[in-house]
């Protein structure tokens, strides 16, 4: 048994990192506490003063970071208690029966509930993650079809499996070893959503899938939407062309022999930071953390990243400004940016997307819905940039 792998395995550093995050967090709490009771409530306040506005914008960046930090490392139940910290900060200045005395008091309370919290059991790292082993199942009840493109992916040096039955297949998949893709039919017999259904199954038992492809002769609204909802990464419509369907197991499992798909990640929070890196680089992706975002821009031009991953609330500069900043940079212009937040404001939103952001993804985040994101805008971004080299050599 070799100890010092295990020592450095992904869970051991995300076990390690909770670990610190819990010794550490006391001494947040007696900051936030501070902050919160520096705010001015005596007989001199005024809603509109300098010092009020001031002592609760720096109290909601503080309950901002635990937010997104004490969720990255699974502590949800203090997480879920800074987001309702956050409520009531963006609640002060509402009509209320209440006092800014009582405000102030409802948020010193939340603190010490904090304080009292049990933590919650500690997360288990999903280790099912696709390496590019250019394996690839296919699941179709048309035994010609199926060998059809049986022999189409063999030849091209893919190691492929046929399943004649979804049904079938969604109860044996945990024992086979783990494709790179799947290609699903949609319909089996009568049952005209059966691939869709199968998979979302899968989704529920397994967790985190590899990519999935639905094939179907229908191409109406209607399929299509169901096969988006239930986790496809692509639709092609039958009969399926060799060209197609060759150059689609290629895009999706061939990342051994290319280079893996590079992630900027900016935030001012070290354990956030260092948590999603963990997650990031067991799935195979390049990160580039970087905690000053004062060094982000010059951090994308060196590192020619695929996606930018961006915190909002941050010092000195926020995730909004930094991605105005980036899109002025002609070679950063078109690589996708996402913004990490706790926010969820309808405003921020629209601000953002104002000023260079793709999407929002609310922390704290589910891992499996972080990685399929970023894999896709990734995939997309690196065509389109690869695209734009190839016009401008013309």
């Amino acid at each position: 048994m070799d100890t010092n792998k295990d020592l450095d395995s992904p869970q051991a550093r995300l076990k390690q990192l909770r670990q610190s995050y819990q010794e550490r967090l006391p001494r947040r709490l007696d900051r936030l506490e501070y902050l919160i009771s520096t705010i001015p409530v005596d007989r001199e306040y005024a809603e509109d003063g300098a010092a009020v506005r001031s002592g609760l914008n720096m109290t909601y960046q503080e309950a901002h970071k635990l937010a997104g930090s004490a969720g990255s490392v699974g502590l949800h139940s203090v997480s879920d208690a800074a987001k309702r910290l956050l409520d009531l900060i963006d609640g002060w200045f509402s009509t209320s029966p209440r006092g800014p005395e009582e405000k102030r008091r409802d948020m010193l309370n939340l603190v010490q509930k904090m304080r009292t919290m049990d933590f919650d059991q500690e997360p288990k790292l999903d280790q099912r993650f696709f390496p590019g082993s250019r394996k690839i199942h296919i699941i179709e009840d048309n035994e010609l079809v199926a060998n059809e493109m049986l022999l189409w992916l063999e030849a091209a040096g893919f190691d492929a499996q046929v399943f004649l039955s979804a049904t079938i297949y969604g109860d044996t998949f945990e024992v086979l070893p783990t494709p790179d893709l799947i290609l699903m039919d949609v319909v089996f017999g009568n049952e005209r959503t059966a691939g869709p259904r199968v998979i979302e199954y899968l989704k529920r038992t397994v967790g985190r899938l590899p990519p999935v492809a639905f094939l179907s002769v229908r191409d109406d609204m209607e399929a299509r939407l169901t096969a988006l909802r239930s986790g496809a990464s692509r639709y092609l419509e039958k009969p399926v062309t060799q060209t197609d369907l060759i150059d689609l197991a290629h895009e999706f499992t061939d990342r051994k022999d290319s280079p893996p798909f590079r992630v900027l990640m900016v935030d001012d929070d070290e354990t956030t930071l260092q948590v999603n890196q963990v997650l990031l680089e067991q799935a195979g992706l390049a990160v580039y953390p970087v905690s000053d975002p004062m060094t982000a821009l010059d951090a994308a031009r060196a590192f020619e990243p695929d996606i930018i991953l961006l915190d909002v609330i941050m010092p000195e500069v926020s995730g909004t400004e930094l991605a105005a900043v980036m899109r002025q940079d002609r070679r950063l212009d078109p690589v996708p940016i996402l913004f990490l937040t706790t926010d969820t404001h309808p405003d921020q939103k629209i601000i953002g997307a104002a000023l260079g952001g793709d999407d929002y993804i609310i922390k704290p985040f589910d891992p499996d819905y972080l990685l399929t994101t970023l894999l896709s805008r990734a995939r997309r971004s690196r065509r389109l940039r690869e695209l734009i080299k190839q016009n401008e050599g013309l």
